[in-house]
């Protein structure tokens, strides 16, 4: 199977996009898993677990392995109801005890399978939006880094490995994208354009690049003052950056 199989977009909660379910994907392996739960389930149940603790780290496999569980617990009512009814048949369990037996293992068998036909369908659901997330991020927006694409998705970085790869194997990614590790730095031309001053960054796209813009203070204009004569004390008054003979005794007094 070159692609994943898609089918009809799942109801969301009102506001949210609809996100397309995929269809289980199985391995031969699984397949003959779900033999061994329908004809001998005790078999069936140690290989289902045995796929579940191998292979359930990887995102991808997680709606099929409970899958297989939930088969097994189908294969086993299967097996003993088609056990019961042929005892019945032959006279050594009557009818009455069969359908209080046929309750029980109801109880025992369809409830759990029940469950976990509704935990593999959640699961399902959640691996669709995982992988609407890796496309929107990757050709959609470009992002082309592991760290940047693991911060926001919510996956460690090997399972960023390990997922992209999957959706390149099944034709979801194109098989030429590489990614690069660490994470992506922002570009510094995505800062906002001054629209007053051209060639200049608005105050906004500085902050976002992490600049900050600083104004030189203005000097305050200087101001006439009263300078004491150093040749006989008196008061005058002198213009800034200008000299001048004193009134009284003729010294010359400068602006200091």
């Amino acid at each position: 199977m070159n692609r994943l199989n898609i089918q009809e977009p799942s109801p969301t909660p009102a506001g949210s996009a609809a996100v397309p379910l995929i269809k289980l994907d199985r391995t031969g392996f699984d397949y003959v898993i779900l033999a061994a739960a329908y004809l001998f389930t005790p078999i069936g149940l140690v290989l289902a677990l045995l796929r579940l603790i191998l292979t359930h780290y990887k995102n991808h496999r997680r709606p099929t392995n409970l899958n297989l569980i939930m088969h097994v617990f189908i294969g086993g009512f299967v097996e003993l109801s088609i056990a019961m009814f042929v005892d019945t048949m032959s006279g050594n369990t009557g009818t009455s005890e069969l359908l209080t037996i046929q309750i029980f293992l109801a109880v025992i068998f369809l409830i759990p399978a029940f469950i976990l036909a509704s935990v593999t369908a959640k699961a399902k659901y959640t691996l669709s939006k995982l992988n609407t997330s890796y496309i929107e991020l990757i050709q959609n927006k470009n992002i082309r880094y592991v760290g940047s694409i693991s911060e926001r998705i919510g996956q460690s970085e090997s399972d960023v490995r390990r997922d992209v790869q999957y959706l390149k194997n099944k034709g979801l990614l194109d098989i030429d994208i590489v990614l690069s590790e660490g994470r992506q730095t922002p570009d510094p031309s995505m800062a906002a354009p001054n629209l007053v001053h051209s060639g200049r960054t608005s105050g906004f796209g500085a902050q976002a690049s992490g600049q900050q813009i600083h104004t030189q203070p203005q000097s305050s204009p200087q101001l006439p003052k009263s300078i004491r004569c150093p040749g006989c004390g008196a008061q005058n008054t002198v213009q800034p950056s200008q000299s001048k003979s004193c009134d009284y005794c003729g010294t010359m007094i400068s602006y200091s």
